[in-house]
């Protein structure tokens, strides 16, 4: 009976053995493919991630996401200790782990790494706003006091920074970031994107106030003709002489009243507050220009009436040059580079045709986002 009892013993120790060897098998070969699983679901998650991120807007750096086109949802995050419900709608999510966390957004899920600075996007590190430099745009922007507001304009440097101008009326608005600043539509760069944001065309096919890059000739509702030449003269380090020149056949839809000079630093990011002297001066730095004669004007709307039930207008045509010479103190270290902007302001019911030149000590030319900027594209074709 003993050696039949230790035979059983021995016959279900070995049994056990063998199941205790499988079982143990096979929980190597589920935790491989779990391991293999992981690596695999981890690296979709991380490529879709960076998809997402890419395509969505959204920006990560290291520890923190944000969202360049308009606030995203962070619905919640899987990090090591668990799954934790954020459902949060926000700009910027910046993580309180030191863990690396995945994000569940409403765009698609998003790897955050506090350790890593650089996951692949090619935004990181940038400010996202240079993504549009030049362009023209529509932006929503926060400034003091949490206000937030649309601005339309075009993205330029200042200093080190990124502001949007506007012009007539003229104001900056920044440093932009991606923390204050998202664009809601994007007209295009340089005269295109200008002219989108200006209206487009207006009377006779025409373009509206945005000027065509010189030497022209320009063709918008209320000006035909060249740019007004420009020569930048030092005088000391606070003042400049500019000689401003309209050329013979520039018209003007109506006889201009006066034109006004503004000047942007590049330095400082400030409009500065000139005064000027010279003739025909109004006011701080606007000229009159309704002592300028044109040949058939009646009154001062260069139109004439044919009878009494149709009006037809001729545009007022310069026969000659005129020239203006102005004296302008900055009233502080003349600038190593500013904008010149000239407003020419028409008769009530007329847009305002204004220009802008890139003075750089004496030497002035158009400012790279009236025109596309980098080598121009060819067109190839077969054969």
């Amino acid at each position: 009976m003993r050696s039949r009892g230790s035979l059983s013993t021995i016959l279900a120790g070995v049994l056990v053995l063998i199941a205790l060897l499988m079982g143990i098998g096979i929980a190597v070969e589920v935790m491989s493919m779990i391991i293999t699983l992981e690596g695999i679901a981890a690296n979709h998650v991380n490529t879709v991630g960076e998809a997402a991120a890419t395509y969505s807007g959204l920006v990560t750096q290291g520890g923190a996401l944000i969202s360049t086109k308009g606030p995203v949802t962070i619905i919640g995050a899987v990090a090591p200790s668990g799954f934790e419900v954020i459902n949060s709608t926000t700009y910027e999510y910046v993580s309180k782990s030191t863990e690396p966390e995945l994000l569940l957004t409403s765009v698609g899920p998003v790897i955050l790494d506090p350790a890593q600075t650089d996951a692949g996007n090619p935004a990181l590190g940038a400010n996202p706003i240079s993504y549009y430099l030049y362009h023209w745009v529509s932006a929503v922007i926060t400034t003091g006091q949490n206000q937030q507001n649309q601005y339309p304009g075009v993205i330029i440097t200042l200093g080190n920074n990124y502001y949007l101008l506007h012009i007539d009326p003229n104001y900056i608005v920044g440093p932009l970031n991606g923390l204050n600043t998202y664009i809601t539509k994007d007209y295009g760069i340089g005269q295109w994107g200008c002219i989108n944001i200006y209206g487009g065309i207006g009377v006779n096919g025409a373009y509206t106030t945005c000027p065509a890059p010189p030497p022209g000739p320009i063709d918008t509702t209320v000006y035909n003709g060249y740019w007004p030449q420009v020569t930048i003269n030092p005088i000391n380090s606070t003042a400049i002489g500019i000689s401003i020149t309209f050329l013979n056949g520039t018209s003007f839809i109506r006889q201009p009243q006066y034109f006004t000079l503004y000047v942007l630093s590049q330095d400082s990011a400030t409009w500065l507050n000139p005064t000027c002297n010279g003739a025909h001066l109004t006011a701080q730095c606007a000229f009159d220009m309704t002592w300028i004669q044109f040949p058939g004007l009646q009154g001062n709307t260069c139109y004439y009436v044919y009878n009494q039930y149709n009006k037809f207008f001729i545009w007022c045509t310069l026969p000659q040059p005129i020239t203006y010479n102005i004296v302008m103190n900055m009233n502080q270290q003349v600038p190593g580079g500013y904008y010149l902007v000239m407003v020419i302001t028409y008769p009530q019911g007329f847009p305002s045709q204004w220009f802008v030149w890139n003075i750089t000590g004496t030497t002035q030319s158009y400012p790279t986002w009236l025109d596309a900027p980098g080598q121009p594209a060819t067109v190839e074709v077969p054969g």
